[in-house]
């Protein structure tokens, strides 16, 4: 099926009531469209708007009605607006948003013909040439809407990574590289204006795509950037990060140790220990156990020469943080090495919780009723963090103890907010159980609802999370959240369909 050039949604939602009341009626074709488009599909009784949406959506090659909405919604505004979002979602977007994308080059190429940015962002080859042709300075110029270097609008295209894309867009970098681009050339990102991108960035450490980093390295782009080592870790293997220390990118002062730590990638981080990363430039080895990370990670800190009795900023103890952190694992460790140090009434009874030992914990609190209150903003700060990182035991216990639930940590963000922002449903139904306020603001300036928008529309790169974003919407719906406030933000098809879904008078066929 085809849609009009300028297609209506309220045109679209009656054709989906339509479709819901013929297959009520028994009528064959209905079913038969609902049998095509959901294998999967609810009985015949329990059929509602929302699955007679979904077809429509999929018989117009959409995966979800969100999708279709906002395809709709995009198709309505103005040209200029169009491309605004069309460039969003080559340079920004998620997956999804890649695919409407495509979507609108298939479907208006006379918009993109008389744009040479626009060329490089589609891998154009020909159109490139053209440009090339016509003045032979463009090579260089920076310009079209976001004010890019042709390089650097090739580099840093995510059409990278759909099908059909690659081979395109590497030809155009090779075309421009020949005639004599800048291969260190940068650009200025409106969204970070003190932090100008290399074309190496984009490609190593936005789209992760290890031949186009491949290919400007090779053509003597400088790896020391000051980004593209650091971000290379987000992906979801090791070339870029590989490709760009073998080039001679620098580990010390880039910061990527610690944002290595940030995901679960040893032989990455071992791969920066290697190429001279300092283990003792920072208290890493803190970092490690503060990120979740395994005693793997740590030895491999510690075989490289990280001194076990480091202290953090706040001159705490790799002993004392590790017992804070109900990691026995790394306490066994340094006791074998023999580091030990007596803990405090109030580290006792929060290494107590955080190692999920209630009867420890609670002998403690009868012992000292005021424990709670004793505590230091560090020390309740170890909620959140353990939140975050998907330690149920610890955390039920420190609610069921008293813990303040709108303790801040990371982002400024609250237990609840880390949660979400991971998808861990079980812990957000925890947390919101134990009276968790959704509407607490974070270092963003949002509420919950702003943090499951963002984490569930992002493309999951690195350690694998939860990520039940529906989940998440779920906990928060059974919890009193009003469906209004959900539904003034966006979110990923999955958790708007199930908003969608979402019994009301007007999801029943008349």
């Amino acid at each position: 099926m085809t849609l009009p050039a300028s297609p209506d949604l309220s045109h679209l939602k009656k054709q989906a009531k339509q479709l819901l009341r013929a297959a009520a009626a028994g009528d064959a074709a209905a079913l038969g469209r609902f049998a095509a488009a959901l294998p999967a599909r609810p009985p015949l009784a329990a059929l509602r708007l929302h699955d007679a949406q979904s077809v429509l959506a999929r018989e117009h090659g959409f995966r979800s009605w969100t999708e279709l909405k906002r395809y709709v919604e995009w198709k309505r505004t103005d040209l200029a607006a169009r491309l605004k979002a069309w460039l969003a979602w080559v340079y920004e977007g998620n997956a999804r948003e890649r695919r409407l994308a495509i979507r609108m080059l298939a479907e208006e190429p006379d918009v993109f013909a008389s744009d040479p940015w626009l060329a490089c962002a589609v891998g154009d080859e020909a159109a490139v040439r053209r440009a090339l042709s016509d003045d032979a300075a463009w090579v260089n110029r920076p310009g079209g809407a976001l004010g890019m270097p042709p390089l650097v609008a090739v580099t840093h295209s995510g059409l990278i990574r759909e099908e059909g894309f690659a081979p395109r867009l590497l030809a155009c970098a090779g075309l421009l590289l020949r005639h004599g681009a800048d291969v260190d050339a940068r650009w200025t990102d409106p969204n970070w204006p003190d932090w100008p991108f290399s074309a190496l960035y984009g490609a190593a450490g936005r789209t992760h795509h290890a031949g186009m980093t491949e290919l400007l390295l090779e053509a003597g782009a400088n790896p020391d950037d000051n980004e593209s080592l650091y971000h290379s870790v987000e992906a979801s293997d090791s070339a870029c990060t590989r490709l760009l220390l073998a080039a001679g990118a620098r580990v010390t002062g880039t910061n990527a140790i610690a944002h290595v730590l940030d995901y679960d990638k040893l032989e990455d981080l071992q791969l920066m220990l290697r190429h001279g990363g300092d283990p003792n430039e920072q208290p890493w080895l803190h970092h490690a156990i503060l990120r979740g990370r395994s005693l793997a990670h740590v030895q491999a800190l510690v075989e490289a020469g990280a001194d076990l009795r480091a202290r953090d900023g706040e001159g705490i103890s790799l002993y004392r943080w590790a017992q804070a952190r109900g990691r026995l694992d790394v306490v066994g460790m340094l006791r074998a090495a023999g580091i030990e140090e007596p803990l405090t009434q109030e580290e006792e009874f929060v290494a107590a919780c955080t190692r999920g030992d209630d009867a420890a914990a609670r002998a403690i609190l009868e012992r000292l009723p005021d424990i709670v209150a004793r505590l230091s903003p560090g020390q309740l700060q170890i909620m959140p963090e353990l939140a975050g990182l998907g330690a149920h035991a610890a955390v039920r216990t420190m609610l069921a103890l008293g813990w303040p639930r709108e303790v801040k940590a990371g982002w400024d963000a609250t237990a609840l907010n880390l949660a979400v922002f991971q998808g861990d449903a079980a812990m957000a139904r925890l947390l919101l159980a134990a009276g968790a306020d959704w509407r607490t603001l974070h270092g963003y300036g949002d509420t919950v609802l702003g943090t499951l928008s963002f984490a569930s529309q992002a493309d999951g790169v690195g350690e694998p999370a939860p990520r039940d974003y529906p989940g998440c919407a779920r906990a928060l719906v059974e919890h009193g959240v009003p469906l209004a406030e959900l539904r003034r933000y966006r979110f990923s098809p999955e958790v708007a369909d199930y908003l969608e879904a979402l019994p009301e008078p007007a999801d029943r066929p008349s």
